[in-house]
């Protein structure tokens, strides 16, 4: 089982090295608008660049698990769904001024805070079985939360008004929720069955944990490489400013 465990850790590890150059390709790419989701998906390859790094190391040489290395896997949860809030409003960009009030910077804040305490109180439990359980099912909360924006961006009246690149960075979100439910699901259950966020046999630490991750960073990442020229077709379809057509030369 040890080298099993070490598989998937290296597994992983190359993963999100290979995942990092595209990351920071969208994130040159996609401009200010974009910062902030590419911001969390690079976030969200190192942090399991170092914890799978730790933990590979600890099992190589001692067998055991490394707790820091755990609980730097159990904060890399957080920036997949972060990211997931900003290619939200990424995608709602250009039809912002007719989207609900919920939906733009202050309404955004609340899931970002949700999401933050819950991830905060689980990284703090290593003594605490209490604080693992409270913080992922606040977590959990916030899956909630950035999925029903999700859907309500999805629905808005002034949807079709999106760009054909805004409406890819939605689908990716739309695609990216359920996936995350899974591993939010997985994070939860093992909190209350294993007094782990991460709890299992390797099988189904694999199907719960490691393959919906991925899938998500593919989705992200495609999504990011396919709408790539997004802010330049901005600037052109831009309307030309008016100009005063009052006076004529003589």
């Amino acid at each position: 089982m040890t080298n099993s465990t070490e598989g998937l850790e290296l597994a992983e590890i190359i993963f999100y090295a290979i995942a990092t150059i595209p990351a920071f390709y969208c994130f040159a790419k996609h401009g200010k608008h974009g910062l902030l989701a590419w911001l969390y998906v690079i976030l969200m390859c190192g942090l399991r660049l170092v914890g799978n790094g730790m933990a590979y190391h600890a099992i190589s040489t001692t067998g055991q698990p490394n707790m820091t290395a755990s609980i730097i896997n159990g904060i890399g949860l957080s920036p997949l769904l972060m990211a997931a809030l900003g290619l939200l409003s990424e995608s709602n960009h250009s039809i912002q001024r007719t989207l609900p009030a919920f939906l733009g910077g202050f309404g955004l804040l609340i899931p970002h805070l949700v999401i933050g305490a819950g991830i905060g109180l689980a990284a703090a439990s290593s003594k605490h079985l209490i604080l693992l359980e409270v913080g992922l099912v606040i977590f959990a909360i916030g899956w909630l939360i950035v999925g029903a924006f999700a859907f309500f961006s999805w629905k808005a009246n002034s949807a079709s008004l999106r760009s054909d690149d805004e409406e890819k960075i939605l689908l990716s979100v739309m695609i990216a929720m359920p996936l995350i439910g899974v591993r939010v699901i997985y994070a939860v259950v093992s909190a209350f069955a294993h007094h782990s966020a991460s709890g299992g046999s390797l099988p189904v630490r694999v199907i719960f944990s490691t393959v919906p991750e991925f899938l998500v960073m593919i989705n992200y990442l495609t999504a990011g490489v396919v709408t790539r020229n997004l802010p330049r077709n901005r600037v052109e379809q831009r309307p030309e400013p008016a100009y005063n057509t009052a006076y004529t030369s003589v």
